[in-house]
């Protein structure tokens, strides 16, 4: 049977947990809406106080903010975090943003292929951000080569 010592802590640790999903809007932006093929992708997580007072965010590591690349891809994937964690005080009406950057590493463990893709944001414990769509495009030299392809072909062909 628990003590009641057991119980209260229990109770703060729920509680805790519960404040901790509410503390912070979480929002998600890239640098840009289009990508060149290969070009890499800045990802920005902000974590957004809407209360009148500041909030404080507890870590249990150094990882703070990560995304989804795809719903498939977690940019945490292979890296390695320190098990020391920390605090970061978000003042009333304010925000704090971790860029976060999907480039060559991320690129040999999940290339954006040309087409749309969707990023979303976490602000680690404290929740996700709703998804948001870029593009990836072909480099002009490609266009350029494949246009002059097809023409080519259409051109062989009567």
């Amino acid at each position: 049977m628990m003590k009641k010592a057991e119980i209260q802590a229990i109770l703060i640790l729920l509680s805790f947990g519960m404040t901790k999903a509410t503390a912070v809007n979480v929002s998600t932006i890239t640098d840009k809406e289009t990508y060149l093929f290969g070009e890499q992708v800045v990802v920005s997580v902000t974590a957004y106080n809407p209360e009148p007072n500041p909030v404080t965010l507890g870590f249990a590591t150094s990882l703070q903010a990560s995304y989804l690349m795809d719903d498939v891809y977690d940019w945490t994937e292979g890296k390695y975090f320190i098990q020391f964690g920390g605090q970061l005080t978000i003042d009333p009406y304010g925000s704090y943003t971790w860029d976060l950057t999907h480039g060559y590493y991320e690129m040999e463990l999940y290339p954006l292929d040309v087409g749309t893709h969707t990023v979303r944001g976490e602000v680690v414990e404290y929740g996700y951000s709703s998804p948001v769509q870029f593009e990836v495009v072909p480099e002009p030299a490609t266009i350029l080569l494949l246009t002059l392809g097809s023409l080519l072909l259409t051109k062989r062909r009567r």
